[in-house]
């Protein structure tokens, strides 16, 4: 029968969304065992894949410093049939998400002078969680811990964790974590780097780790050839819309292999533009330039960005497709707005006004708010 031929039965689960296989896992041990396993997770990936990257169906908004239940994170739905996950979970009555990427969720819980950071790894659809210890390291300061996961390629994954060398020429420390191996390389890479690269802010795309900046270089780091290399970053105002004087904000982020920069602008006002990262690194270029002012007249009732009082709105995400609407979602007047980007129509509107703590937590000018894209997926901490 199908339930006892092993290679047949994983053919026919591959095909099922995460959601309801998780449901299937209460039929029996066997099934339990398969659907949880490590290489049966990498196969529904591939086979959900689409044209070699998954989608999010989903943003997570991170809004303040740590949660504490029943305050969870307010999460934007990308598609009308996402069942949105609760965190609940999560061990600590405290914590912080820090990144997110390709169905897993980094983050760290609060601490106290006389405590180390703990750091976890959590899937939120499998509702499965992950402590993470930090190399034994006496060297310098801790500046950051990333995390590098593609799916498509492994079912493991890598953490990558930055320190600050006690040393008068600007000289950092990289250490690398293995998921396969449960394990810290035993070397580390020494390299030289700006204060001004934001180590605690980066996205992992094709393979390298790209880290923001707010200078005009930034640093790549090839995470299977173990090479840091330079990037440039946009120069300030560049290619801006007529009759602006200054930048207000900057999105850093990818989609679909591709290294997005989002740019606002003041006076402010709904012109805003996405650009994108060259192949070979060299520069960026203008991808979308887009007005969304008589977009914006569907809202009668919103704040819009004024001077006087700083409402201000801000790109969370720009989310390419194939085959369907590429998106962007902005927040403005605690609304985020969902937009196809080809031709500014509005999509989807969610209200951040039905979380009133986070409305609380929420500053005028959105400045600190993180997202966080959310995959259904069945990937193994």
């Amino acid at each position: 029968t199908i339930a006892y031929n092993h290679d047949l039965l994983t053919q026919i689960l591959i095909r099922i969304p995460p959601k309801h296989l998780l449901k299937l896992k209460l039929i029996s041990k066997q099934w339990r065992s398969l659907i949880s396993s490590l290489q049966f997770s990498h196969s529904h990936s591939l086979h959900h894949q689409n044209r070699g990257f998954l989608t999010p169906s989903a943003l997570f908004l991170g809004i303040g410093n740590y949660y504490r239940p029943p305050f969870e994170l307010p999460a934007l739905p990308l598609t009308p049939d996402t069942r949105l996950p609760v965190l609940d979970f999560i061990v600590d009555p405290h914590f912080k998400i820090l990144q997110s990427c390709n169905g897993l969720l980094l983050g760290h819980f609060y601490y106290n002078i006389n405590e180390r950071l703990r750091y976890f790894i959590c899937n939120p659809t499998t509702r499965k969680f992950k402590m993470i210890s930090l190399p034994v390291s006496q060297l310098g300061s801790l500046r950051a811990v990333n995390l590098a996961f593609d799916p498509m390629k492994s079912p493991h994954y890598n953490i990558i964790c930055v320190r600050k060398l006690p040393s008068p020429n600007r000289r950092f420390g990289l250490y690398i974590y293995s998921s396969k191996s449960d394990e810290w390389d035993s070397s580390w890479i020494s390299f030289r780097a700006n204060e001004y690269i934001r180590f605690d802010h980066g996205v992992f795309c094709n393979g390298v780790f790209h880290w923001n900046s707010n200078g005009r270089k930034s640093l790549r780091f090839d995470l299977e050839n173990k090479v840091l290399k330079k990037m440039p970053m946009l120069a300030p105002m560049f290619q801006a819309p007529q009759g602006s004087e200054d930048e207000d904000s900057r999105y850093f982020g990818e989609s679909r292999g591709h290294l997005h920069l989002g740019v606002t602008y003041m006076p402010l006002c709904f012109k805003f533009n996405i650009f994108e990262m060259a192949a070979d690194y060299s520069h960026w270029f203008l991808k979308y330039c887009l007005n969304l002012d008589d977009t914006m007249k569907a809202f009668p009732d919103l704040r819009l960005p004024v001077v006087d009082i700083y409402y201000g709105f801000h790109v969370l995400s720009v989310i390419r497709s194939e085959g369907e609407e590429s998106k962007v979602v902005i927040l403005v007047d605690y609304k985020a707005i969902c937009y196809e980007l080809k031709n500014g129509v509005l999509l989807n509107v969610y209200e951040l006004k039905q979380c009133p703590e986070t409305l609380n937590r929420c500053p005028l000018n959105y400045i600190g708010i993180q997202v966080y894209q959310y995959f259904e997926t069945l990937s193994c901490v």
